[in-house]
């Protein structure tokens, strides 16, 4: 089977991306043709493959081995007089061991050999800088945060490999670009600079406590922000959002930059940033399920909107930790697939076209991009849904042609494909940009179980009734209904 794009990234404010296929990297542009301009495989993949032929040459040589072993004589019928004999050497081969007590001794079933089946080293996380100037991605893997120098023209050079202490989940970057906020699904958050010093060790140091007992930053050069004690267990799974400031008025207070932080026990949480992340500012509580996406408008900075397991997207006054609204997305889910009863939201994503603020969610196993609307008044009205041919995997925006929007596809029984969407007066129309190709070469061969496997893992994180045992009821929420409702 083949792999599909499953993460994209736009390089700087221009028609460059990137885009990952299974364990690779490769840069487009989108105003030129199809053809990647440049392509990054991980050290590591071939291993995989070997390990896959070794295995297949064992198990040729064990046919082999088998079918140069005949089958055993049938014993002739004698008299015990006779027996020992008339009984040929072709029949004594046939015959069991006997010791000399005259009980047949056990045969021990010698073990097969089966090789184990290597876990490829998947690009699992992309992003990059604002600029361009440089790419960061993570391999599930082998936990690994790589750092890539782009020249502004589609090649990438490998800076530095850094193995983290828990598998990454979520990528974000300080407003200035120059630190990495690593957060793993044990509910810690890590800040890495851009460009590692030499002479420091390249592995995050951990705190040595929860947030809430800490008074401030590690020693470490890695400023470290562990989660409250809540957030630290085996399931959670914490998301990022943009680092960025937010102006409060007053006197007193000044400009901060901000880290917002999403988990699988519902909460949504508000700390200081660098290097004051130790202080929570407020929650943001409201979902009843899993938050898995988190979307911070740049023309709205004082708005998030939020999605994960529950049936709708939330929009907050997040410095304010309070709920403005829902909007429902299940409705329209069931309008491609009717017989849909929950969601699991991926990504969600805001950009400004033509002064309007367009929010667009993609959701796990689903074959289509809902858009919305944020207005003026905090309220997110339903504009459209853009159809698939697959399961939607990724989207990003590229400055160019009034916001182009790029979706990366799995497409049963080929190599997937990215579509870009483009403003045709107030819809969007779609034209096939690159159709995926198996590269037998560069890329191994899954079945469609351990692909998906791979690519589908957001619905897990569901609670099942197990989990929920001991859980507080859920807030109030506002009326649900397709358009927001404003407290």
């Amino acid at each position: 089977m083949g792999l599909p794009f499953q993460c994209l990234s736009r390089l700087g404010r221009g028609a460059l991306f990137c885009a990952a296929k299974g364990c690779s990297i490769r840069t487009f542009d989108l105003s030129a043709n199809s053809q990647p301009l440049f392509s990054w495989t991980h050290p590591s993949s071939r291993q995989a493959e070997d390990a896959n032929q070794t295995g297949e040459t064992h198990k040729a040589l064990e046919d082999e081995e088998q079918a140069e072993q005949q089958p055993p004589s049938k014993r002739r019928k004698l008299g015990s007089d006779d027996a020992e004999s008339n009984v040929g050497t072709d029949d004594m081969q046939g015959l069991p061991d006997t010791p000399a007590n005259g009980k047949k001794s056990q045969k021990t079933n010698k073990a097969k050999w089966t090789p184990a089946k290597p876990e490829l080293p998947f690009v699992i996380l992309l992003t990059a800088t604002e600029d361009g100037s440089h790419v960061i991605a993570v391999t599930g893997q082998d936990k690994t945060l790589w750092v890539f120098e782009h020249d502004g023209k589609g090649s990438l050079n490998e800076l530095s490999q850094r193995a983290m202490p828990k598998r990454p989940c979520s990528l974000a970057l300080t407003a200035d670009g120059q630190t990495i906020l690593s957060a793993d699904k044990f509910g810690d958050v890590y800040a890495l600079p851009l460009i590692p010093h030499p002479e420091v060790s390249p592995v995050p140091t951990p705190a040595p406590y929860p947030l809430s007992h800490c008074a401030g930053p590690t020693s470490s050069r890695y400023t470290h922000s562990a989660t409250d004690g809540h957030l630290k267990i085996s399931n959670a799974s914490e998301r990022l959002m943009r680092s960025g400031t937010c102006q409060k008025k007053g006197p007193s207070l000044r400009t901060r930059p901000y880290i917002v932080t999403a988990d699988r026990d519902e909460h949504i949480r508000v700390s200081r940033g660098i290097p004051q992340s130790h202080i929570i500012e407020t929650y943001c509580l409201g979902h009843t399920s899993f938050v898995t996406a988190l979307c911070n408008p740049r023309s709205r900075p004082d708005i998030l909107i939020s999605g994960g397991g529950d049936n709708e997207l939330f929009v907050w006054d997040w410095l304010a930790g309070k709920l403005l609204g829902t909007v429902d997305l299940l409705v329209h889910v069931r309008e491609v697939l009717p017989d849909t009863t929950k969601i699991a939201v991926i990504k969600l994503i805001a950009y400004e076209v033509q002064n309007e603020c367009i929010v667009v969610a993609i959701c796990e196993r689903i074959p289509a991009l809902f858009v919305f609307q944020l207005q003026t008044d905090n309220a997110v009205l339903y504009r459209e849904t853009l159809r698939l041919r697959g399961n939607a995997l990724d989207i990003t925006s590229l400055r160019v042609a009034e916001q182009t929007l790029l979706v990366a596809v799995d497409v049963a029984g080929s190599g997937g494909e990215i579509l870009a969407f483009e403003r045709d007066g107030k819809g969007w129309v779609s034209r096939q940009y690159i159709q995926g190709t198996t590269d037998i070469d560069e890329e191994p061969v899954l079945s469609r179980e351990d692909l998906d496997k791979a690519l589908y893992t957001v619905e897990n994180l569901r609670k099942t009734g197990h989990d929920e045992e001991g859980d507080e009821a859920p807030l109030e929420t506002p009326e649900q209904s397709s358009e927001t409702k404003l407290d």
